[in-house]
């Protein structure tokens, strides 16, 4: 499973919240397993996991549940890194939590949003975080629904009061803190982690509406998305391996003289992103072999050395692990859904 990120401005946002509340966040962050030090790298990301257990020691250290929620006025704008401009320059508050949704992926993969109409009127912005082996605890998903909130009302430049919140952890004996932070009805024990904003706020125009400007940050944000996930060494592996295979089983040594790194780097990085070399080879070679198969004017040998498989026998031993059956087989199935 490739690792889900989230980016150290995100990090350093939740820096500055420990300290308006008096908490010494060095240490809190070094007990989490953090780097601080990587935190001063624009470009460097943490895993998803570590996230998670940074909250579960935040509120551990502070014996506070509804920690997350403290020092709510600040709206902290810059967490959201280039997103806050695409955010800021929409015409209306609808246009912006919509470019938030679609360039979300600077700030994390961890995390997805998606508009939702209400019956009731109004639409909710719907949170959720991918974990891998740690749970997400509740505090994680309530800072990350009030700081947009707090983001939104910061470039709105006006009071916006939600109609409604919907969180899916159960009602803490005090709700004060939520009450506070949102200012809006309130629903825990829900099926998922949302804020409900009333069309007239989402439909307001912004003060800082700009057309230019807007493009020019679009533009920029896409590009910041062409590179992460060009910069993103899975994808330049699979590539790799993607041209190798015709001339036979790519060794991992080739792999990484192409890439001007050694094995060992090679080696480390990829278990970074969520995988291995050997994995990304078998992989490919399984998502290569479904297109080919699909092809029936491509004769099975063909296939098998397209795949860089030594012979049609080693070429079958795999298809019967990929997909429990011949490539002969395979090829039926896919034609007969067809």
């Amino acid at each position: 499973m490739t690792q889900l990120t989230t980016a150290g401005t995100w990090l350093n946002g939740i820096w500055d919240m420990l300290t308006s509340i008096g908490m010494d966040p060095r240490r809190i962050f070094t007990d989490a397993g953090i780097d601080t030090d990587a935190m001063q790298d624009p470009h460097h990301r943490f895993d998803s996991d570590q996230l998670s257990m940074l909250w579960n020691v935040i509120t551990a250290a502070t014996g506070n549940e509804a920690v997350a929620l403290e020092s709510q006025e600040n709206p902290r704008p810059a967490m959201l890194d280039l997103l806050t401009y695409t955010m800021m320059t929409a015409p209306t508050m609808r246009a912006a939590l919509h470019r938030f949704i679609r360039y979300i992926r600077i700030v994390s993969d961890a995390a997805s949003f998606a508009m939702e109409a209400d019956a009731r009127g109004g639409e909710w912005l719907r949170l959720f975080i991918t974990g891998t082996s740690l749970p997400v605890p509740r505090q994680r998903f309530e800072f990350v629904l009030i700081t947009i909130l707090n983001v939104c009302r910061w470039i709105a430049g006006r009071t916006i009061n939600p109609i409604g919140i919907e969180l899916t952890h159960e009602e803490p004996g005090s709700t004060q803190a939520h009450a506070r932070a949102f200012a809006g009805p309130l629903r825990f024990s829900a099926a998922s982690n949302g804020i409900l904003f009333a069309t007239a706020d989402l439909d307001a125009p912004l003060p800082a509406s700009n057309p230019r400007l807007a493009e020019v940050h679009e533009r920029y944000a896409a590009e910041f998305l062409q590179q992460m996930d060009k910069d993103k060494l899975t994808s330049r592996v699979r590539e790799l391996i993607v041209r190798s295979l015709p001339d036979g089983d790519p060794p991992r040594a080739t792999a990484a003289a192409a890439l001007n790194i050694s094995e060992r780097t090679l080696q480390r990085r990829l278990q970074d992103e969520g995988t291995s070399f050997q994995q990304l080879l078998d992989d490919t070679r399984r998502d290569l072999a479904r297109q080919f198969l699909a092809q029936e004017q491509i004769v099975l040998g063909q296939v098998a050395f397209m795949l860089g498989f030594a012979d049609q026998s080693t070429f079958c031993r795999a298809c019967q692990r990929w997909f429990a059956t011949s490539p002969g087989q395979y090829r039926k199935q896919l034609s007969n859904q067809a």
